[in-house]
């Protein structure tokens, strides 16, 4: 005891003592400036790759809800498959900013978010609510199933075929009736004389932000697309 005693009296104890202390602090700063850095990384990479997108009507229900608040990844539109959830930019095309410049400026249409059903080399069409798709490079009509389709009345639910271009996208919305869509020239069709493009498509809204929208849109999006 009085060896243990003189060990701590002594200079060689207070030196081990001030190292001890001064090593837990610098643990705790590289610790602390690890967390930010690793909280800077994270914030960085999320607000570049991740954007909010609140969404606007009922032509996806009962897939979305008007209101809803989604995460989107964006993408330049190559990144994008068949059955995705798409949000495509549409401000720059002439028929939509025609249609814009008769309605208030909170109300301009720049975003329409879709389902994707065909791309490049595809053909589409519908009877009577069943969707049909020739895949490129292929002969066959295939019957999608589309268990996210929603139909008021299917029976009158039908188009004709699509051939979608080099660079062109068919898009519909899950709310089959009232949906403005990659369809042109019927009641409730886009209004456009062609397909919308590949490079329109600015992000995927992933299946899982879909599934926890509610939390998504509570605690992660503080800001999302108009």
């Amino acid at each position: 005891m009085k060896k243990d005693r003189r060990l701590q009296d002594s200079d060689l104890y207070e030196k081990c003592f001030a190292l001890k202390e001064k090593g837990s602090t610098y643990r705790f700063f590289a610790i602390f400036l690890s967390v930010v850095l690793a909280l800077f990384i994270f914030r960085f990479y999320w607000t570049n790759n991740y954007g909010g997108v609140l969404v606007d009507g009922a032509s996806m229900c009962n897939t979305l809800q008007h209101g809803d608040k989604l995460l989107m990844r964006y993408c330049d539109g190559e990144d994008a498959e068949r059955g995705d959830v798409i949000v495509v930019y549409v401000e720059n095309i002439p028929e939509i900013k025609a249609e814009n410049e008769k309605k208030e400026e909170g109300k301009k249409t720049k975003y329409l978010i879709k389902r994707l059903i065909a791309v490049e080399g595809d053909a589409v069409k519908c009877t009577k609510g069943q969707v049909e798709i020739r895949y490129a490079g292929t002969e066959e009509w295939v019957k999608l199933y589309e268990p996210y389709a929603y139909y008021e009345n299917a029976e009158i639910y039908s188009f004709g075929v699509y051939e979608v271009g080099k660079g062109e996208i068919f898009f519909l919305g899950d709310n089959r009736n009232k949906s403005k869509d990659s369809r042109y020239n019927q009641t409730q069709g886009s209004h456009l004389d062609r397909l919308y493009k590949v490079t329109d498509i600015i992000g995927v809204v992933p299946e899982w932000a879909i599934e926890h929208r509610e939390f998504i849109g509570k605690y992660l999006i503080h800001e999302e697309l108009s």
